[in-house]
Parts: structure tokens; C-alpha cells; sequence
């Protein structure tokens, strides 16, 4: 579970020097934040940054940027309603004044994405190679981006190339392959490392020489793979099915895996990048975060222990604040009890108390369950293969 850092509602009456502005209306700012807390329900997934000030005048201008539209639409709308002026310099994300092409595909094996444009802030997420991406902006030799599971952050340019609406289209509807060993190289024709590589990259396939498929990595960089150690990526995506058995076999080859808080690969993982990348495996886009992943799926009642849990049911933990459930990790149910979760490492408890791999603390913070296995894909729980920015 990550912090939220860029919902940030910005909602006060600013004094500029030499001049004394009013107070914005107590019932906007009231609006305007129960707007936000509709349109922008995990933080990480949205960007609605807004300052709201009001001049001497009586004119009030909104300054900011997002990511939706639809908020700016609605912010709009309703300081129409409001019978005040207004001023609106709210950009909406990609901002074309320095983002020229709005698309990306990751050119290395894992690329950090950071909540600010700098190699000290805190890890978010971790999209892999090949991993296309919106570009939103831009600060330095850093971009602002979105993956497809809507997560924001930011990372270095070196990390990611640009791509126009046209190659993007290209790199869709060209053959690709994925890669489905933990982890592997990519090497030259002279059997030199080009590249380290993960479960998950994507490549660009240009030919096939015996034992090795030819590729090419998103940053133009020429290589080769082992045939058994990839697939191509229309046909994986396509036949892909989170199968209980198949994703608990693969999730024990990760174990003893150091935790990594904002992993997703298989070189480290925090306890959500650890389940989402359990479920990519069975070609299912899951959301980020614990607190996110909660939200989808079916409930599944944990009154009776595990009576209602089937393997591959997600269970979340946390603790409760005022009333609500704060969500705070999750694992995979294997069976028999136990569960699969990246906990310091990736290791197996139980939630019975008679087990040896019992554990008191995380069975009394289990708040809940969730099945995602025959769930009807959407928003929260997607396919692949129906994710439009791969096809």
C-alpha cells in the first residue's frame, strides 16, 4: 500500500504580496472537493492538481492540471452554475506544449517509475520492457506517465521512447513476443549481452535462425531469445486464463524473492506487484495497489475462516480507521489455509493456528477477500488481450 501522492486538492484563499484577496466561497471549495473525491477515487491513478483563488474583484481563477477531462468539464460546469467570473487555466494532461509524441514503450528490463521527478523520491511502480505508456509530461530529462494499469509517475527519459499516434499503431499491429521465464538475456549474434530481460518484456520479432527468435528492442537495440523462452504476444494474450493451479506454480518459483516496495518484477516485488504480476501470468491487468486491487472483484466472506476461499482468491489485511477498512497488503489463497504473499520475502502462512507457518499478525488484520477468477473483465480486472494500448 503506497501513499497518494498526486491527488492534491488544493482549495485556499492565496494573499499575493502588495494585494488582498478574498476568501473563495466555502460552498465551491466544498463542491469542488466532493467532485474530486468522485472523479479521482485512487489517488495514484489521477491527477487533479487545483488551486482556487479569488481576486479583489470577485473574479475567481482556477489554476492546475489533470489528467481527466471530464473533471475539468465538471469543475467548469459548476463554477458556471456559481454566478461568479472566473478565470480557467487548468491544463489537461498531455500537455502538447511539451509533450510532442504521447505515447512510450519502456527500452529496458524494469524501469523505475518515481513519485517526483527525482532519483530520490519514493518508488511507485515498475513498468517492464515493452510496456506501453501515455506521456503526459515532461520536466527536464524526466516524463510524467501513465501505464496501462492507470498508475502515474515519473521517470527518466532514457527509459522510455517516444512514440507518435502512427508508431504507436505500427508497434500494435506488428508481431511481437513475450517473454515467460523469470529471467533471461538478451544477446547478440556473437552470444554478447545486450540486455538482461524479466518475465513480461515485450519485443518486436524480426526473424527466427534455428534455436533463437531475432528482435527488436523498442529503443532499436538488436538482439535474440531462446524460442522455449517466449511466445508470440497476440497468441499468449488471446489463450492466456488465470488458472488457479498454473498461477500457484508459478508463484512458488518466486519464493524466498526479497520484498520491494514498488516492485513488479520478478527481480523484486512489494505484496501488490507480487499478486499483479501472479495474474498477469494468467494474462489478467490487475490495479496497483492493495488498497486498489480491494476494490474489484467479488467479495468473498471470511466469517468462517476459509470456508468461502478458493485458491487464487486475493486476501487483503490492513486495519480498520473510523469505521473503514484501510487496506494495507495482500496475498494470493493457495488452499489448506495457507497463502502466498511478498512479506520481507515471498513466503507461504497460514491463518490456521495449529500450523507451524501460522501467522497471529496477519490473521488478525485480515479484512477481507476478493475472487477475480470468473470474474467479467473491466475496469480494475483487465485482459490483455482486450487492453487497447496493446491492440
Amino acid at each position: 500500500m503506497r501513499p497518494c501522492k498526486y491527488l492534491i486538492i488544493i482549495l485556499s484563499a492565496l494573499q499575493l504580496t502588495g494585494c488582498h484577496n478574498k476568501e473563495v466561497p466555502s460552498e465551491i471549495k466544498n463542491q469542488i472537493d466532493s467532485l474530486s473525491a468522485v472523479m479521482v477515487p485512487q489517488h495514484m491513478e489521477s491527477l487533479c492538481d487545483l488551486s482556487l483563488t479569488m481576486s479583489e474583484g470577485g473574479v475567481i481563477t482556477v489554476r492546475g492540471e489533470t489528467n481527466l477531462p471530464e473533471a475539468k468539464d465538471k469543475v467548469i460546469e459548476l463554477l458556471n452554475r456559481s454566478g461568479y467570473k472566473y478565470n480557467d487555466s487548468i491544463t489537461v494532461l498531455p500537455d502538447t506544449s511539451v509533450v510532442k509524441k504521447p505515447w512510450g514503450l519502456v527500452t529496458i528490463s524494469v524501469c523505475n517509475m518515481r513519485t517526483e521527478p527525482s532519483n530520490g523520491a519514493e518508488m511507485a511502480t515498475q513498468p517492464l520492457m515493452g510496456t506501453p505508456v501515455k506521456i503526459l509530461n515532461r520536466s527536464g530529462g524526466w516524463l510524467f506517465i501513465q501505464t496501462p494499469d492507470a498508475y502515474l509517475g515519473w521517470t527518466g527519459d532514457d527509459a522510455i521512447a517516444e512514440l507518435s499516434d502512427n508508431e504507436m499503431a505500427a508497434w500494435k499491429s506488428s508481431e511481437r513476443l513475450i517473454f515467460l521465464k523469470n529471467t533471461g538475456v538478451i544477446t547478440d549474434s556473437y552470444d554478447q549481452t545486450v540486455s538482461d530481460i524479466v518475465l513480461g518484456c515485450v519485443l518486436k520479432k524480426t526473424g527466427e535462425v534455428k534455436d533463437f527468435y531475432s528482435v527488436v528492442l523498442p529503443d532499436g537495440r538488436e538482439g535474440r531469445i531462446r524460442k522455449n523462452e517466449a511466445s508470440d504476444f497476440r497468441v499468449w494474450a488471446e489463450k492466456a486464463e488465470p488458472v488457479a493451479d498454473l498461477m500457484i506454480a508459478f508463484a512458488r518459483t518466486m519464493m524466498g524473492s526479497p520484498y520491494l516496495w514498488g516492485g513488479t518484477s520478478t527481480k523484486g516485488m512489494d505484496c501488490s506487484g507480487f499478486t499483479k504480476t501472479i495474474y498477469f501470468t494468467g494474462g489478467v491487468i490487475l490495479a496497483r495497489d492493495a488498497s486498489g486491487q480491494y476494490r474489484y472483484g467479488t467479495e468473498r466472506s471470511i466469517e468462517h475462516g476459509c470456508d468461502s476461499l478458493a485458491p487464487g482468491d486475493l486476501l487483503f489485511f490492513g486495519r480498520m480507521n473510523d469505521g473503514k477498512k484501510r487496506i494495507t497488503h495482500t496475498g494470493m489463497y493457495i488452499g489448506d489455509t495457507e497463502f502466498i504473499h511478498s512479506s520481507g520475502m515471498v513466503r507461504i502462512n497460514s491463518l490456521d493456528s495449529t500450523r507451524v507457518n501460522y501467522s497471529q499478525y496477519r490473521a488478525s488484520t485480515l479484512l477481507g477477500a476478493k475472487r477475480v477468477i470468473g470474474v467479467t473483465p473491466g475496469k480494475g480486472i483487465e485482459r490483455v488481450s482486450q487492453h487497447r494500448w496493446y491492440f
